[in-house]
């Protein structure tokens, strides 16, 4: 029985011996493709597949992965995605890594090309980044799979990353399930009061979606001066959507004495710009052509 162990052990010992040998013979092109045809792949869409650094099989992979992605990163901030892509596609040649099939993920939500993006997403999520499971969900939204949407979106919830509540409210708005979009949107809200995105996801949602003017207008002016600047409110009441000065005057008045937010607007001194009818008018001739 010994023996038969150590025949085993001799025969695995030889292959191995023999696996480094070829390896260490093969040309460094050769080198890559054999350890990196091992690794999950995305099919590149814009690196053209030639090396963009000469790459030495001394080097550890993951120190050569992370140097295009350190690039690509800078070409990012740039805003010059497409060159950072090409880096993320090399990089994820020599090496998958989350860090940089997560900026894939960002950089192709972006850019609305959602199918692209959700494998980047899954990768950047099977290799360990929760936060990708955002960018998964909003993928999936946008090629308007509003049930594996809903999953992913519940998924990073339930592992409380930032922004799951306002996205499950997008997508149950998308639904038209307007019961649950207004829950997560309020619960979004309850998470962080001063989430730019999830405020105005919410104003928006009242005034276009359920058409309560008053309630959405409310939720607006509260902001002022604490989320959003008076110029700001003032176009996109009175210009971009037209609230009838009633209305706002109406809406000026429930959050003043409804704890809506844990802020509110109120008018002392100088005034908001909107809530009488000569502030009205000037306001939409100020802001109609901005």
């Amino acid at each position: 029985m010994n023996n038969k162990i150590k025949q085993i052990f001799a025969i695995l010992l030889l292959l191995s011996l023999v696996a480094f040998i070829i390896m260490a013979f093969l040309p460094e092109e050769k080198k890559v493709e054999e350890i990196v045809k091992k690794e999950p792949s995305i099919k590149p869409l814009y690196w053209n597949g030639e090396e963009i650094y000469s790459f030495g099989y001394e080097n550890s992979l993951e120190t050569t992965a992370k140097r295009a992605f350190k690039e690509a990163m800078d070409l990012f901030y740039k805003d010059n995605y497409e060159e950072a892509m090409i880096r993320i596609e090399y990089s994820n040649y020599i090496m998958p890594l989350a860090e940089n099939s997560d900026l894939a993920c960002q950089i192709l939500d972006d850019l609305n090309k959602f199918e692209e993006a959700i494998p980047w997403c899954t990768q950047a999520y099977e290799l360990g980044n929760d936060k990708s499971l955002i960018g998964i969900a909003l993928a999936y939204r946008g090629v308007k799979n509003y049930e594996e949407a809903l999953k992913w979106f519940h998924l990073a919830n339930e592992k409380q990353i930032p922004n799951s509540a306002n996205g499950l409210g997008l997508v149950y708005s998308a639904m038209k399930d307007y019961v649950n979009a207004e829950k997560w949107y309020l619960q979004a809200m309850k998470e962080d009061p001063k989430n730019t995105n999830a405020l105005n996801n919410l104003i928006y949602f009242y005034i276009v979606h359920v058409n309560d003017k008053i309630r959405g207008a409310a939720y607006a002016i509260a902001s002022v001066n604490n989320v959003f600047p008076a110029n700001t409110i003032a176009k996109f009441l009175v210009v971009t959507h037209k609230i009838p000065l009633e209305d706002l005057q109406k809406a000026y008045e429930f959050q003043l004495n409804n704890p809506i937010l844990p802020y509110r607007y109120e008018e002392k001194g100088r005034r908001i710009g909107f809530l009488n009818e000569k502030d009205y008018k000037e306001a939409f001739e100020r802001y109609k052509n901005r």
